[in-house]
């Protein structure tokens, strides 16, 4: 049987309270709400088992970042099935480090600097646009 074609899904963590109110958090290690795991739970069964879209049997690794959010999304998504698949906790997925910008509202960002987009200006003191750039391209190349 062929193996299938590689495929590299993206699940953000449920709900935290910084979330909730739009606060900017990347290296802060928040757990998630009550809400949010709810939020899991309720997607676990459909997002994950055999002939879903996360299939198990399909997984060769599945890679989470080690903050205690997605650590716990991981955990709440598979937590219906026999055995959790093969992962690995990495820094290589964790979230955009925000810098200065850790735990601000967007409006706070802009009032600071009123031309920031994320996406051009990266974040002072955390990781500019080319540094998330290179470490989403290792990931996409161990996949």
């Amino acid at each position: 049987m062929a193996r299938a074609v590689p495929r590299l899904f993206l699940v953000r963590h449920g709900e935290t309270e910084w979330s909730r109110n739009g606060r900017h958090t990347g290296k802060t290690d928040i757990c998630l709400t009550s809400r949010g795991e709810e939020q899991v739970k309720a997607q676990a069964t459909v997002l994950v088992g055999d002939g879903r879209p996360i299939d198990p049997k399909n997984i060769c690794t599945a890679f989470v970042s080690p903050r205690i959010r997605a650590h716990k999304t991981f955990h709440l998504l598979f937590e219906h099935l026999p055995q959790f698949p093969d992962h690995l906790i990495t820094d290589e997925v964790r979230e955009w480090d925000y810098g200065e910008y850790e735990g601000l509202l967007s409006q706070e960002i802009v009032t600071r600097d009123p031309g920031w987009n994320i996406w051009k200006s990266g974040c002072p003191g955390g990781e500019s646009t080319e540094e998330m750039q290179a470490r989403v391209d290792r990931v996409i190349a161990k996949v």
